[in-house]
């Protein structure tokens, strides 16, 4: 699977309503990102949950590799239909 980032926006949010966001660890909320996979370029959004903060760009690489794998998991028919 060839796998390129192309862009990664991190989103915050902070935890305490009513008060401002701030570029910080604790108000980091999810990130998205845009990377060609195989040739289409594709739209992917991770919360803070699933990438951490201080992920790198080989995690995120992977990651979206895990996503895409769990997609054609779900794709394949069962033997039932």
């Amino acid at each position: 699977m060839n796998i390129v980032l192309k862009a990664v926006y991190v989103q915050w949010k902070n935890p305490i309503l009513g008060q401002p966001t701030r570029a910080i660890e604790e108000h980091y909320y999810a990130r998205r990102i845009i990377a060609i996979v195989n040739g289409e370029e594709r739209q992917f959004r991770f919360m803070a949950s699933e990438l951490p903060f201080h992920a790198t760009e080989d995690d995120m690489v992977a990651t979206i590799e895990n996503q895409i794998n769990a997609e054609n998991i779900q794709e394949q028919p069962t033997n039932a239909e």
